[in-house]
C-alpha cells in the first residue's frame, strides 16, 4: 500500500536540507474527487520559520577550528538567547561564488599578477558541485565570466583583464593614467574612479540573490571605493538581504608594485563591510602576497559551520535582528553575518487540482 508522507514531514526534511536565512515555508495540499468544484477544495497551510547561518571560526593563532561541539556555540538575537536546534559541519557545502576584480590600472604587471592569482584561486576553490564568476570594476562594472562550474574556462577569463596602455601627456605638466593623475610634482592625485560598492550590488542581485548554499564575493581591491552611484550601507544592506558573505583582500603598496594606482582605503569602511556579512579583510602587501591570501579565504569557505534556530519574536514585519554568535569558551573568535531582515511573508496562493 503505497502512503504518501506528510506535509510536515516533507517541510521538516526541506528546513533541513535548505540553508538560505530565513527561510519561510509555505505548505499547500489541495484535493478534490472528480466532479468536485473549487467550493470543495481541502487546502492545508503550514509555517516552519528557521534561521539558518553560516560561520566560521579561528584560535588565538587565526588558525581555523573546525571540530568544535554544538555545545561550545550560542546564539542570540537582538540580544535575547535562542535556542539552537540543528547544527553541523561542513567541508563541502555548496558554493555560489563571485570574484570582482579591480582593474583601474593600466599597468599590464598588476593585471598579470591580479589575473594570475585570481585564475589559480577559482581552480583551488571552485568544484563541480559549485559555481563561479568573475566581475571587473573600474570606472564601470563589467562581467568578465557568467557563472559556471566550468573551472578552465574560469581561469581562462580571469587572465582577459590583462591589457597593455601608455600614460597621456596632459597641459599644465600631468600625466593620467587610468589609474589616477601625477602632478607636475610628481605626487599623484587620487582622480581614480573605482565603483567597489557598484560591483557589490551588481553580482549579489544578479548572480547571487536567487541561488541557495554559500553564496560569497571576493574583492581584490587596489583601493578603496571611488564614483559609486551605490553607498557602503547600500552595498551592505544588499549582502544582508541576499545572505551573501564578502572577503575583502585589500592592497596595499610595496616595492616591488610599481603601480599607477595609489593604494588609498578609508578606515574600517571595508573592514565593516565584511565582518558585518561574516567575512573579514585581509591585509596584502604586496601583490606577490595576493595568492596566498586567496589561499587562505579558499581554506576557509569549504570548511564551515552551521546552526539554524527558530526565532522568538515571530513579528516578520521587515526589520533588521541583530544576530550574535559566541564560543563559550575564550580564545576563540566566530566570524558570522551580524543579523538578517525579517521580511513580510509572501501572500498565500491556493493550490487546485
Amino acid at each position: 500500500m503505497f502512503l504518501r508522507p506528510s506535509l510536515r514531514c516533507v517541510i521538516a526534511l526541506l528546513s533541513l536540507g535548505s540553508l538560505a536565512a530565513p527561510i519561510r515555508c509555505r505548505g499547500q495540499e489541495a484535493n478534490a474527487g472528480a466532479g468536485s468544484t473549487l467550493d470543495q477544495q481541502r487546502v492545508f497551510h503550514t509555517d516552519v520559520d528557521l534561521i539558518s547561518i553560516y560561520f566560521t571560526v579561528r584560535d588565538g593563532q587565526k588558525r581555523l577550528a573546525n571540530d568544535l561541539p554544538r555545545e561550545k556555540f550560542v546564539v542570540s538575537e537582538d540580544g535575547r538567547p535562542q535556542g539552537i536546534r540543528f547544527f553541523a559541519h561542513h567541508s563541502d557545502v555548496l558554493l555560489n561564488l563571485g570574484v570582482l576584480l579591480d582593474t583601474g590600472t593600466n599597468m599590464w604587471k598588476i593585471l598579470g599578477e591580479e589575473a594570475q592569482a585570481s585564475a589559480l584561486f577559482v581552480r583551488h576553490v571552485v568544484r563541480p558541485t559549485d559555481l563561479g564568476f568573475i566581475l571587473s570594476y573600474g570606472s564601470r562594472v563589467e562581467t568578465v565570466q557568467l557563472p559556471t562550474s566550468d573551472v578552465a574556462l574560469l581561469e581562462q577569463q580571469a587572465h582577459t583583464i590583462q591589457i597593455g596602455g601608455s600614460a597621456i601627456g596632459l597641459p599644465g605638466g600631468e600625466v593620467r593614467f587610468p589609474g589616477g593623475t601625477v602632478g607636475s610634482n610628481g605626487k599623484p592625485i587620487n582622480t581614480r574612479e573605482a565603483h567597489l560598492y557598484d560591483a557589490v550590488r551588481v553580482s549579489v542581485l544578479r548572480y547571487l540573490s536567487g541561488e541557495v548554499g554559500r553564496k560569497a564575493v571576493v574583492i581584490v581591491a587596489l583601493s578603496g571605493d571611488s564614483g559609486s552611484e551605490s553607498r557602503m550601507e547600500d552595498a551592505l544592506e544588499t549582502l544582508l538581504a541576499n545572505d551573501a558573505i564578502a572577503y575583502v583582500l585589500q592592497i596595499h603598496d610595496a616595492p616591488r608594485d610599481h603601480c599607477d594606482v595609489r593604494h588609498i582605503f578609508e578606515k574600517d569602511t571595508l573592514k565593516k563591510l565584511a565582518e558585518a556579512t561574516g567575512g573579514r579583510v585581509l591585509d596584502v602587501r604586496g601583490m606577490d602576497q595576493l595568492e596566498p591570501a586567496l589561499d587562505e579565504i579558499s581554506e576557509e569557505l569549504h570548511h564551515q559551520y552551521s546552526l539554524g534556530y527558530y526565532p522568538e519574536n515571530k513579528k516578520w514585519d521587515g526589520s533588521f535582528r541583530k544576530v550574535e554568535i559566541s564560543t563559550a569558551e575564550k580564545g576563540y573568535k566566530v566570524f558570522a553575518r551580524k543579523g538578517y531582515y525579517a521580511k513580510r511573508p509572501a501572500a498565500d496562493v491556493a493550490a487546485t487540482q
